[in-house]
């Protein structure tokens, strides 16, 4: 992966580099052995490489930082999650054809901040149970 353009985060700088982001964050969930994720590596640098003035993108190795991705839901490699001001808007987990993540890339770009601004916050301690 092109180091210029991606970031590796840890759980220690999440908070710092995702959530306190002024840009939208894009953030490649991986794991160092799985295949579907080194065959999206090159794509994810290349939209990095592309968006870069618009996006920060980032990768997170699940194997090492594990409390993130529990955090975050994340059940599989690779997840792409996009963040908009710290909060996750938009995922797709799975290998999936470069066109469509870019795609996506893009949209989240262009819309995100919208899709944030008529978005409700849900109080943490809101539960279904009793």
């Amino acid at each position: 992966m092109d180091e210029n353009y991606v970031f590796e985060i840890e759980d220690a700088t999440w908070g710092q580099q995702v959530e306190d982001s002024e840009k939208p964050v894009i953030v490649m969930f991986y794991s160092p052995t799985c295949p579907y994720c080194k065959a999206m590596e090159p794509y994810f640098a290349e939209y990095a490489k592309e968006y870069r003035a618009s996006a920060i993108f980032a990768r997170i190795n699940i194997i090492v930082n594990p409390w993130t991705a529990e955090r975050y839901g994340v059940q599989g490699t690779p997840t792409f999650k996009f963040f908009c001001h710290g909060k996750p808007v938009w995922e797709q987990v799975g290998q999936i054809y470069p066109s469509i993540l870019g795609n996506a890339i893009r949209d989240m770009i262009q819309y995100g901040e919208e899709c944030i601004r008529k978005t409700t916050p849900v109080g943490q301690d809101i539960t279904g149970y009793v």
